[in-house]
C-alpha cells in the first residue's frame, strides 16, 4: 500500500506553519520543560506521520485535499483556526488593496470622521472573514493558532475524511488508530533513536501512536520521558506537581526570608545582584572592577555607575534618575573591552591575557596563568588575580516599587553570612547531591573556564549565594518518592540553574538577566547577575499544560547502533556532527 507522503506533500504550506510554530518562542508545547538546542517542530512530525500512514489513492488532488482537512491547513480548517480579529482600519487597508473588493469600500466602512470605522448596518464576522480569505497563505497564519491548538475539527470535515479513506473517526487520535490498523492491523509504533529533546516520541504519542525513543545523552531521555509522562499527566497529577511547586517555593523561601540573607535594614527585599572581577592594573597597581559599561539599568528608570577613586581602589556610587547624557557618558565609560581592561587611573589598556599571565611553553601550547580551582572553591583567593565584588543590589519595596543602590555593610554582611554557610556545608553538599561536585571535562567549550576564571568543577560556575539556594531546593526535591513529581523537581531545577548561574549576563537595556544557554557556549564573563530567591517563581513554578498522549512510550538510554526494537516507522534527524 503507497503512502501518501511517497506520491507528494505540501512542503510549501507545511514549511510556512513550522515557522510560525518557531516564532512561538517560549510558548511552544516543549519549550517549557527545558531548553534543547534543535527541537523539530511538532507539525512536521505530525504531517510525517500521517503521510505515512494515509494510503495515496488514484486520485492525487483529493488526496491532498484530505491531508489539508486533517492538518486544519485547508480554507475551511484555516477559518477554525482563526483567533485573532482585524480591526477597522486594517480591514480597509486591505480591500483599497484588493482590486475585487475596493467596490465595497463605502458599503462596508465609515471613513468620514477621524477614526475608521465599520458601517453599523454590515455584519462585521462576514466582512471580516471575506477579507481575510483574500489573504495569502503567510499572512493568514498571523491571525490563527496552531494546528496542534485546535481541539478538533467540524463534523462536515470529519465526514469528508473519513468517505474517502473508509474510516469513522471523529478525531485525530481515532483516525490514526484505524488507518494504523488498515496498514498494520495494529496501531502502528514510531521510532526515534535519536530523540534529543523528544518532539519525535511526544508528538506520535499525542497522536495516538505507540513510541519508542533512545539517545545516549540523559538530558534528552529524561525531557523526552517529561513530554509524554508530564504533559500528558492526568489533571489529578498535574494538580499534584504544582501543588509541589508551590510547596517547595514557599518552603525554600521562608528558610531564606528566616536567615535574612535576601533583606535589607529596611525589610525591602533583593531581587537582582551584580557582580563583577576586578584586578589591579599592572601599571600603576590600583584595583579596577572590570564593568564593560557603567550603565545599570534604563528601562525601569535611568541607573548609573560612578567609579570614585578612594585609595588604591575605587568606590562604586550608584546614582537614580540619571540624565541622557549621564547615561551615554556611562555607556562609554566601561573598564572592560575586546581589547582588555582600561584602567580609569592611568589610562593604560591591558590584555585580558596578560592580565591572566598565560603563556606560552617552548612547544607553543598555552600554560594558564590562573589558579586552578578546587573542588570545593567558591570564590577567588586573596592572592589570586581575579576578586569577586558585589557592586549593585537591586530592592523591592512592601508596596512594589522597586530601586538599585550600592551594598553597604549590612549588605556586606549578608553576604559573609552566605559565604560562611557555603564554607561549613559544602563537603557534606556535594557527598549528598545537593549540589554539583563533578570535574569538568576538558572540551572546545569547556577550555575557556579553565583558561578565563580557573574553575574546574561544575559547582565553580555557582556563586555562593547561588549554591547556597539552589541546595535549599535541591534538599526538597530529593525527600520525594514519586518519579513523576521527582523529575518535575529535576526540570524545575534545570531552569533554575539556567537562569541563575555565573555565566548569566546583565542586560541594562531591559533590566533583566540573560539564560546561561543563551546561545550554545559557556562564556565567562566579567559581570553577571544573581537572582534571589524571590525571582525564582517564573523559574521553578513553570506552566505545565495537559496534552493526553499515548503512555505506552519505551524510553531507553543507549547508542542507535545498540538498538533491538522493532518499530514500523523509523522518523529520525542524527546529530550533523556525526
Amino acid at each position: 500500500m503507497i503512502s501518501f507522503i511517497e506520491k507528494q506533500f505540501p512542503v510549501s504550506k507545511i514549511s510556512k506553519e513550522s515557522y510560525k510554530e518557531r516564532k512561538a518562542g517560549p510558548n511552544q508545547t516543549l519549550t517549557g520543560l527545558g531548553k534543547w538546542w534543535g527541537r523539530k517542530p511538532l507539525v512536521i512530525v505530525r504531517t510525517a506521520i500521517l503521510g505515512c500512514l494515509m494510503p495515496a489513492s488514484d486520485n492525487p488532488k483529493r488526496d491532498m485535499d484530505i491531508f489539508l482537512k486533517i492538518m486544519s491547513m485547508d480554507q475551511t480548517g484555516v477559518e477554525l483556526r482563526k483567533d485573532k480579529s482585524f480591526s477597522a482600519a486594517e480591514m480597509y487597508e486591505i480591500v483599497e488593496k484588493n482590486k475585487k473588493l475596493r467596490s465595497r469600500i463605502n458599503e462596508w466602512f465609515d471613513i468620514t470622521g477621524d477614526k475608521i470605522k465599520l458601517n453599523s448596518s454590515v455584519n462585521k464576522k462576514e466582512v471580516e472573514l471575506t477579507v481575510f480569505n483574500t489573504l495569502g497563505y503567510d499572512e493568514k497564519l498571523t491571525k490563527c493558532i496552531l494546528p496542534e491548538q485546535l481541539k478538533n475539527l467540524d463534523e462536515q470535515t470529519w465526514n469528508e475524511i473519513n468517505h474517502h479513506l473508509g474510516t469513522s473517526a471523529n478525531n485525530l487520535r481515532e483516525l490514526i488508530k484505524q488507518l494504523s490498523i488498515k496498514r498494520y492491523g495494529r496501531r502502528v509504533v514510531v521510532g526515534d533513536c535519536f530523540c534529543g529533546g523528544g518532539s519525535i516520541p511526544f508528538e506520535a504519542a499525542r497522536m495516538g501512536c505507540d513510541s519508542y525513543a533512545s539517545d545516549l545523552n540523559p538530558v534528552a531521555g529524561l525531557l523526552t520521558w517529561a513530554s509524554i509522562n508530564i504533559l500528558g499527566a492526568s489533571a489529578k497529577e498535574l494538580e499534584e506537581i504544582k501543588q509541589f511547586q508551590q510547596d517547595v517555593f514557599h518552603k525554600v523561601d521562608h528558610q531564606i526570608t528566616a536567615l535574612g540573607i535576601e533583606h535589607n535594614e529596611q525589610g525591602d527585599r533583593a531581587l537582582t545582584y551584580l557582580y563583577c572581577v576586578e584586578a589591579d592594573c599592572p601599571e600603576c597597581k590600583v584595583r579596577i572592577p572590570l564593568l564593560p559599561s557603567l550603565v545599570v539599568g534604563i528601562r525601569a528608570g535611568k541607573v548609573v555607575a560612578k567609579l570614585l577613586r578612594n585609595g588604591q581602589t575605587y568606590d562604586i556610587a550608584i546614582k537614580m534618575n540619571a540624565t541622557a547624557t549621564e547615561v551615554k557618558e556611562a555607556g562609554k565609560a566601561g573598564t572592560a573591552t575586546s581589547k582588555g581592561m582600561i584602567c580609569p587611573h592611568c589610562g593604560k589598556t591591558t590584555p585580558i591575557a596578560a592580565l591572566r599571565k598565560d603563556r606560552k611553553d617552548e612547544n607553543g601550547n598555552t600554560i594558564f596563568g590562573l589558579r586552578q580551582w578546587e573542588k570545593t572553591d567558591f570564590d577567588f583567593r586573596e592572592d589570586d588575580v581575579y576578586s569577586e565584588r558585589l557592586y549593585v543590589i537591586r530592592y523591592e519595596r512592601p508596596d512594589g516599587t522597586r530601586y538599585y543602590r550600592a551594598p553597604n555593610e549590612h549588605d556586606l554582611q549578608n553576604e559573609s553570612k552566605v559565604k560562611q554557610m557555603v564554607a561549613e556545608n559544602i563537603v557534606s553538599w556535594q557527598e549528598q547531591g545537593l549540589v554539583p561536585s563533578m570535574e569538568i571535562e576538558v572540551g572546545l567549550e569547556t577550555e575557556r573556564l579553565f583558561k578565563e576564571r580557573g574553575w574546574t568543577h561544575w559547582n565553580h560556575l555557582f556563586s555562593a549565594r547561588q549554591l547556597y539556594t539552589l541546595s535549599r531546593f535541591t534538599e526538597q526535591m530529593l525527600l520525594i518518592s514519586s518519579q513523576l513529581i521527582k523529575v518535575s523537581g529535576i526540570l524545575g531545577l534545570n531552569k533554575l540553574v539556567n537562569w541563575n548561574s555565573q555565566l548569566c549576563g546583565w542586560n541594562p537595556a531591559r533590566d533583566n538577566a540573560t539564560q546561561t544557554f543563551y546561545n550554545q557556549a559557556l562564556n565567562s564573563l566579567t559581570n553577571w547577575v544573581v537572582r534571589s530567591q524571590a525571582m525564582f517563581n517564573t523559574s521553578w513554578l513553570y506552566n505545565i499544560s495537559e496534552y493526553p498522549t499515548s503512555k505506552s512510550a519505551n524510553i531507553q538510554l543507549c547508542d542507535a547502533r545498540d538498538v533491538s526494537v522493532n518499530c514500523h516507522l523509523w522518523i529520525t534527524d542524527p546529530p550533523y556532527a556525526d
